[in-house]
């Protein structure tokens, strides 16, 4: 299930690429049974170029970025994907791991002109968990990781000859409630997707 308590103030994680790892490792949504492989771009396996990941990353469950919602913020549509997540506490965990976080804001992303999003959280049972509700709180707790976060992703394609992503708001990391609306609407949309109501284009596993 996406949510991890009655109150919704945290939701389960599928981590797919753990901290200091370069493998692109990513749930393969059109898979059945949907396993986390590493991507292959020309025949070979893809690597983060511009250096090993700064954070646990992957994504949440029950969510789709849908690419005919266009959202009035960023005026463009989902990228067909699960919502992403940037797990910034202390512990690395491992390759598939899956665990309850607790959301505290959001970046838009945008990439080739649809809304990549990725929301800031921490692992539920971090130290520091009970002290951070914010974006601010992160600031406080761990100095000047959302600004690293946010040139890394900006900067990361520029290692493979690509041009500088781009973020809605000026980069502006959005705060907790925006996070927590953002996967709602995308939870909506998966269950919308899972029912037919919107077309599966990506043909995407509902197993």
């Amino acid at each position: 299930p996406l949510y991890a308590n009655d109150e919704k103030t945290l939701v389960n994680f599928v981590n797919e690429i753990p901290r200091g790892t370069t493998a692109k490792m990513e749930i393969a949504t059109a898979e059945n049974l949907t396993p986390i492989k590493q991507d292959v771009k020309k025949g070979a396996l893809r690597h983060y170029k511009y250096g090993p990941s700064l954070i646990n990353y992957g994504a949440l469950p029950q969510t789709y970025e849908d690419p005919d919602d266009v959202h009035p913020d960023t005026g463009c549509g989902g990228d067909k994907d699960p919502v992403d997540v940037i797990e910034i506490g202390e512990k690395t965990m491992p390759m598939g791991a899956v665990y309850a976080v607790k959301p505290l804001g959001v970046l838009a992303l945008i990439d080739e002109g649809e809304t990549d999003w990725k929301v800031l959280a921490i692992n539920a049972e971090d130290p520091k968990a009970a002290e951070v509700n914010s974006v601010a709180d992160v600031e406080k707790a761990f100095p000047g990781v959302v600004s690293e976060v946010r040139e890394w992703f900006r900067m990361y394609k520029t290692a493979e000859g690509k041009g500088e992503n781009e973020y809605a708001f000026d980069g502006e990391a959005k705060e907790r409630e925006y996070a927590l609306s953002v996967i709602a609407d995308c939870h909506e949309s998966y269950w919308k997707l899972t029912k037919g109501e919107i077309p599966n284009g990506e043909e995407l596993s509902m197993v």
